[in-house]
């Protein structure tokens, strides 16, 4: 299998990361519903993947762009890939429901999800980059709302700002 940046299951991941992102910035609650949606969804479908047809995983070998994460996919990761693939579905599921949580368990949600993001970036294609990053900058965007934002919660929206109307607190 080669990596293909047109087709269509690529565009549409990249697509909903974006929508992800801007949900993030403008709609807080739809985005954590969203990305909490995705890391669940993925959860079970990489479980499931690796039950039935753990081989199909191999192919991220190829489309890496980390010599460290080649060396490990056809080293150790070839021979243990329903076991690495399930424990990091129990990882995706925890951050999918934490996501969906409050308080100091959304944020550990979230800082999981930002940090797994990141860490498959390097699988390029694979991962349907540069999707990882625009997720990981909505985990991020998320994380900063809920931590400085939260606790002095603004009287006016964006449409404030584009109306032109000054401040009325």
């Amino acid at each position: 299998m080669h990596a293909n940046i047109f087709s269509p299951a690529y565009l549409i991941a990249n697509v909903i990361s974006l929508v992800v992102l801007i949900a993030a910035i403008f709609w807080p609650l739809i985005a954590r519903f969203l990305l909490a949606l995705i890391f669940i969804g993925a959860a079970f479908f990489n479980a499931v993947m690796a039950i039935r047809e753990p081989e199909l995983f191999m192919v991220y070998g190829a489309m890496t762009v980390s010599p460290v994460y080649e060396q490990f996919i056809y080293g150790a990761f070839r021979d243990n890939i329903t076991a690495i693939v399930v424990s990091i579905s129990i990882c995706q599921l925890a951050a999918g429901v934490f996501i969906a949580a409050r308080g100091a368990l959304m944020m550990l949600g979230l800082l999981a999800a930002t940090t797994f993001l990141i860490a498959i970036a390097p699988l390029g294609a694979g991962s349907a980059f540069p999707s990882t990053l625009l997720l990981a900058a909505a985990a991020i965007v998320l994380l900063f709302k809920e931590r400085y934002l939260s606790a002095h919660p603004l009287r006016f929206g964006f449409h404030h700002f584009l109306s032109g109307k000054k401040n009325e607190i």
